[in-house]
């Protein structure tokens, strides 16, 4: 997927830096956002090959994403993040590609993106 563009949508802001930064290494056009409310716009207007979201947000969270780039493009690969690891079963079982705990950033989501898997 090298060379392709990401869409990452984080409200962590420090989390979204350290995952664009090492995404940008890898050639990856980066878009990125911590407004969760201008996601869904962004991702239309982009269309970018992935998506890595996270899944507590404030004013619309990951699963209400989800569901949301899911109805706009079914086969776009999505990597739930969380720092906590309760939910991330429960966003695979929903439609995301993968779900990974944020102890994994950047290294695991950078590799399965560059995989998808």
């Amino acid at each position: 997927m090298k060379g392709k563009s990401v869409l990452i949508i984080d409200d962590d802001e420090i989390s979204l830096l350290m995952l664009q930064n090492a995404l940008e290494l890898e050639d990856y056009k980066v878009i990125a956002t911590t407004n969760s409310l201008k996601a869904a716009e962004l991702f239309e207007h982009h269309h970018p090959d992935a998506v890595v979201l996270d899944i507590f947000m404030p004013d619309k969270d990951g699963f209400e994403l989800l569901r949301e780039i899911r109805d706009l493009s079914p086969e776009t690969f999505i990597v739930a993040i969380s720092a906590n690891d309760q939910y991330l079963r429960t966003i695979k079982v929903l439609g995301a590609n993968v779900a990974l705990s944020k102890i994994n950033m950047p290294d695991a989501i950078v590799d399965s993106i560059r995989t998808r898997k």
